[in-house]
């Protein structure tokens, strides 16, 4: 796990980072509440959060608020608070205010690793979770769930002279692999596409059967293009083997530009006129309108 371990004590540290130590986990230490969140935000591998109440900068009970809004919105965070009161009404309230997990301060050792089993466990069931909820599983790219969220993030942080792309793709005549090679043929085809590369930093996803969709930001429509043109010949050089038979691809794609104030479903329509002009034009090419 990577921990993130905050006590307003650097002796309390000390005393846990001596139980840590022997588990080998990525561990980072704070003693100031507001430099262990901006940690947390910086760092998406931060899963677990063993927080003190009694911290400097921000207080404990805000810390676990604030880890409990970046849990809620889909990412593995598992929190543990510690406290020296003895008070029930305390650790109700430690409780209350988010935490998956209270423990006296300082820890048993054995107590400290039983507890870090528990969260090791339940980050296991969340990511599977989340990975249910918004990866597809034969392509192994995000779903159309998970891009239409990305997808409208992008827009919202996209300024009026910041470039951002959309990439629409479809794998020409789908329905008649299905028919001739069977269905277990169009899953390999998908599994396929899956391991295409794209540049860094895009929102790669399978919207559909035979459908997938590319975001770009920061990207222009020159080279949006390009990213297509591609992804069509790697594509193309894809070959399946059936039996004594192979199969091979093609696709077409549609390219379009976002421009200032539009919304994501004007982008997306403006690339699926593309799209349908590539197919119209004999697939097995890019097709772009500009913004």
């Amino acid at each position: 796990m990577h921990i993130v371990l905050v006590d307003g004590s650097r002796t309390g540290l000390l005393i846990i980072k001596r139980m840590l130590d022997p588990r080998g986990d990525e561990v980072a230490y704070f003693i100031d509440g507001r430099e262990a969140l901006d940690y947390i935000l910086a760092t998406p591998a931060a899963d677990l959060l063993i927080t003190s109440f009694e911290i400097d900068g921000i207080s404990g009970t805000e810390l676990c608020w604030e880890a409990r809004v970046l849990a809620d919105a889909g990412r593995p965070l598992y929190v543990i608070a510690m406290s020296s009161s003895n008070d029930p009404q305390h650790s109700i309230g430690v409780l209350d205010a988010g935490a998956d997990d209270f423990m006296s301060k300082p820890p048993h050792p054995d107590e400290l690793n039983a507890r870090l089993r528990v969260a090791e466990r339940t980050l296991m069931m969340q990511r599977r979770l989340i990975e249910m909820a918004t990866i597809d599983s034969l392509s192994r790219l995000l779903n159309r769930g998970a891009f239409r969220e990305k997808f409208e993030a992008a827009i919202a942080t996209t300024g009026p002279n910041d470039d951002l792309c959309l990439i629409l793709f479809d794998i020409d005549h789908f329905k008649r692999i299905n028919d001739c090679f069977g269905h277990d043929a169009g899953d390999e085809v998908i599994r396929q596409i899956g391991t295409l590369h794209v540049p860094p930093d895009t929102v790669f996803s399978r919207i559909g059967g035979e459908e997938f969709a590319v975001v770009l930001p920061g990207i222009p429509l020159d080279g949006a293009a390009a990213v297509a043109e591609y992804l069509r010949e790697q594509i193309a050089a894809i070959e399946v083997p059936r039996g004594d038979d192979t199969i091979r691809l093609t696709a077409s794609f549609g390219v379009s530009q976002y421009k200032a104030k539009e919304s994501s479903n004007d982008l997306y329509r403006r690339a699926d006129s593309a799209l349908y002009y590539a197919k119209n034009s004999g697939r097995n090419l890019v097709s772009s309108l500009p913004g």
